[in-house]
């Protein structure tokens, strides 16, 4: 009941700060983007863009929201009240993960039409975008200006980027199938070719894994640096 609640607050948040505003532009830059994409390519670049821009939108909006909250004092009033951390960030992460899924799906039918598969590209964009967020929260729970935040949050993202190479047949090699990545390029490929099952539970799995772990750190990172000082005279500033 505490995490829909926080869920709500989060989205109108979203939406007071223009959040869905800018994410309708952005659709409309790629829309526009992707007609002078040669229709051999379009593809690959669709892939690419989705893994990105939509996957990896919590990275970025996540870290935001939170110093957004730490300059406007709202943590202090937050936290005397009965919402728990692992609410606060699911939270968090579900609200970030529709906006994803929404801007994925809005692009991808205006641009490609209906996905192969619905349901693998769905998870792809929803456990990325979830990952993505938390792995943003640990990050920023760290940084006290927004220019430590971009660069740390960069800094933490470069590993997972890595099966791109793979993707782009750069560099091939089996370590990737650790990242969480992997699984997402597989799950956004399943759009316009089908995966068998092992593909489905390998992609599904990895991702779980790493959303749980980011998740576990997220919040050990946000009650060591921000809850722990809230009422200190600004949470974690």
């Amino acid at each position: 009941m505490r995490t829909s609640a926080a869920f709500a607050l989060d989205v109108r948040f979203q939406w007071r700060h223009g959040f869905y505003g800018i994410y309708i532009f952005v659709c409309a830059f790629y829309w526009v983007l992707l007609h002078f994409v040669p229709e051999v390519y379009k593809e690959k670049v669709m892939v690419l863009l989705t893994f990105s821009d939509p996957s990896a939108l919590g990275l970025i909006f996540a870290g935001g929201i939170i110093l957004l909250e730490r300059d406007q004092g709202i943590h202090d009033p937050l936290f005397v009240t009965p919402i728990r951390t692992r609410e606060y960030l699911l939270a968090k992460a579900a609200s970030l993960s529709i906006l994803s899924l929404l801007a994925a799906w809005l692009i991808h039918l205006v641009s490609m039409g209906m996905p192969l598969s619905p349901l693998g590209f769905s998870a792809g964009i929803l456990l990325t975008s979830s990952f993505m967020t938390l792995l943003s929260i640990g990050v920023v729970a760290r940084c006290q200006t927004v220019n430590s935040f971009i660069l740390l949050s960069q800094v933490y993202a470069l590993p997972f980027v890595l099966p791109l190479l793979g993707y782009f047949d750069v560099w091939e090699s089996k370590l990737f199938l650790l990242l969480p990545t992997e699984g997402t390029l597989r799950l956004l490929k399943s759009a316009y070719s089908t995966l068998t099952l092992r593909d489905y539970l390998y992609s599904i799995s990895i991702l779980s894994v790493w959303n749980y772990a980011v998740y576990v750190w997220a919040r050990r990172s946000y009650e060591e640096h921000i809850l722990m000082r809230v009422g200190s005279g600004g949470a974690g500033r």
